[in-house]
């Protein structure tokens, strides 16, 4: 097959996309909702990246090896979407602010203040929260500790969070009062987190699928949002589930717009937050 016909995207018969979403459902856990030919051109770029001719061979490549889960690594970098920014829900970080604010002047301070971000891309969530948190800690109570964690599936997604450096466009979505006390501006044209925010936030490879084997729990805050999509909605409940166990009594919880639908937990309530999927662990 020469130059010209690689530059085409694969025809993909149905039974070959049937056969990779089903590997891809069983190894991942996800089912993705793209049109062939969004399929078809991501494997196409994995197929010009490993020099392969043909969909039959690259197919072929899904077995049980190593080699295998690599690509389907990188398989699974391409096909799910990443789109996210700073900021993004405005009103679910209105009711972080207000979580966090309550819970330091309400009552005895905790020790320490933790969140997580599951599902964290390319890490502007977890630095919007961090933002917001450090805000609120250091005018309440400057001497607490607080440290986020970020998880995705995506190892390249987490390469880019553990970078911390964003187009200077992006700013565009932080608040004005964060954009210069969080954002540095020595690298002309981008910008990195500061220092301050960075050395509390760390970021770990992790799929949703196995959360129940997760080595981190004892959270005050997750947020999980534009994640579940991925997964069968019994699989979706049950995430949910997990994530509130990883949650301390009296956590906060805040999941995408609709992502709870037909989800009970006696162990929480829905809070009101205008716009906001928001949940308060009472108990368990």
């Amino acid at each position: 097959m020469n130059s010209v016909a690689l530059n085409r995207a694969p025809e993909l018969q149905s039974e070959q996309l049937g056969m990779l979403m089903r590997k891809l459902h069983t190894h991942a856990g996800i089912s993705i909702d793209s049109t062939n030919s969004v399929i078809a051109g991501c494997i196409q770029t994995r197929m010009k990246y490993l020099g392969i001719n043909h969909v039959d061979s690259y197919l072929a490549m899904f077995d049980d090896s190593i080699n295998a889960r690599a690509e389907w690594l990188a398989l699974i970098d391409l096909l799910t979407v990443k789109e996210t920014r700073f900021f993004r829900q405005p009103e679910a970080y209105d009711c972080l602010a207000q979580y966090v604010s309550t819970l330091l002047t309400a009552g005895p301070a905790p020790s320490e203040l933790s969140f997580w971000s599951a599902g964290c891309s390319n890490g502007q969530e977890l630095y919007s929260m961090a933002m917001v948190v450090e805000s609120i800690v250091s005018r309440h109570k400057p001497w607490l500790q607080w440290h986020g964690i970020g998880t995705d599936i995506s190892f390249n997604a987490i390469h880019h969070a553990q970078q911390a450096i964003y187009p200077e466009a992006a700013m565009k979505s932080i608040p004005e009062s964060f954009r210069d006390s969080c954002m540095d501006h020595k690298l002309g044209g981008r910008r990195k987190v500061t220092d301050s925010i960075r050395s509390r936030t760390h970021f770990f490879h992790s799929n949703l699928l196995h959360v129940d084997s997760a080595p981190f729990a004892d959270f005050n805050i997750v947020f999980c949002q534009n994640v579940l999509i991925y997964f069968e909605r019994a699989r979706q409940r049950w995430i949910i589930d997990q994530l509130v166990a990883r949650l301390r009594t009296g956590g906060l919880l805040i999941l995408g717009a609709g992502e709870d639908a037909s989800w009970l937990n006696q162990n929480v309530r829905r809070l009101q937050c205008p716009g906001v999927c928001a949940y308060l662990k009472t108990g368990g």
